[in-house]
């Protein structure tokens, strides 16, 4: 694998990103099929990706172990306090809003990075960018519409929490260098599984329950989290983004195929605005990469 990242690195960062979307496509329907309080979910999510995260470090790469002094420093806080923010805010997602809005409006975090990129590391923004994302916003705010009256308010604006938290997320991991944030990965899982607690209603679950718990937690968020932290070291980022937009698209799907979750008629409005403002600057961004090249 070494070997093959080394000797073609595009097509290897092609392959992980693509494995990584496609291990997360089935989280929302799984989610959906537990059913119960999201946040106590959230829960046992945090703490089984954080436990497996930091298992997997400690026996695959025990020399990239955080040094003492940087468990806890600024970049460490950072991403702990982020992913914990994150593991909330998705969870408070798919409780209270349709797993389409939820992963739609998630479209939006690579145009939230580029604004925070903008106000933090100084990085222009041109003209395409800033119209991608008045209409990627736009989409959002047709989402958000077609959720009056339906009690998805709450929901979307979690969900647009979450968006921020991962655009947070990747601009912080643009500031580390090739330095292993993992542990603190599995930290921030882990926090945000303790501060899902005292708000998390628990109650008995079924053995098909228990077992699609720890799938979610134990083997698909770890799975498709490591893969596309390793994917986007090998491809630029409108690469990064086409493929994503898998998760976006077959994500509801699935659960409506599965469940009848009817993402309603605004959300498909809102969410083809959202795809092919993102699929357009995508491509607009490998014309101009393959044009320089």
């Amino acid at each position: 694998m070494t070997a093959f990242s080394h000797r073609n690195p595009q097509a290897f960062g092609i392959l992980v990103t693509l494995a990584g979307v496609l291990v997360f496509v089935p989280d929302a329907l799984v989610m959906r099929l537990i059913g119960g309080d999201m946040l106590a979910l959230a829960f046992w999510r945090g703490l089984l990706a954080g436990g497996i995260f930091l298992l997997g470090n400690l026996v695959l790469a025990p020399q990239t172990m955080p040094a003492r002094g940087e468990w806890f420093d600024r970049k460490g806080l950072l991403i702990i306090g982020l992913n914990a923010a994150g593991v909330l805010s998705w969870c408070s997602a798919m409780q209270y809003t349709s797993a389409a809005n939820a992963l739609l409006v998630l479209a939006v975090a690579p145009f939230l990075a580029a604004i925070l990129s903008y106000l933090l590391l100084g990085e222009r923004i041109d003209r395409a960018t800033a119209l991608a994302i008045a209409l990627v916003f736009t989409g959002v705010l047709i989402i958000a519409s077609g959720s009056f009256g339906h009690g998805r308010l709450l929901g979307d604006g979690f969900a647009l929490i979450n968006a921020l938290t991962v655009a947070a997320y990747y601009v912080t991991l643009r500031t580390t260098g090739r330095r292993n944030m993992l542990p603190h990965l599995a930290l921030g899982s882990i926090l945000g599984g303790i501060l899902a607690l005292p708000f998390a209603d628990f109650t008995p679950v079924t053995t098909m329950q228990a077992l699609l718990i720890f799938l979610s937690g134990a083997v698909i968020l770890p799975a498709a989290a490591g893969l596309l932290m390793l994917g986007p070291r090998y491809l630029p980022a409108p690469e990064v983004s086409m493929i994503t937009l898998l998760e976006v698209i077959l994500g509801p799907l699935l659960v409506w195929a599965v469940i009848g979750e009817n993402p309603g008629q605004m959300t498909l409005i809102g969410g083809t605005v959202i795809v092919a403002t993102v699929s357009l600057h995508a491509l607009r961004r490998l014309t101009r990469t393959g044009s320089v090249a």
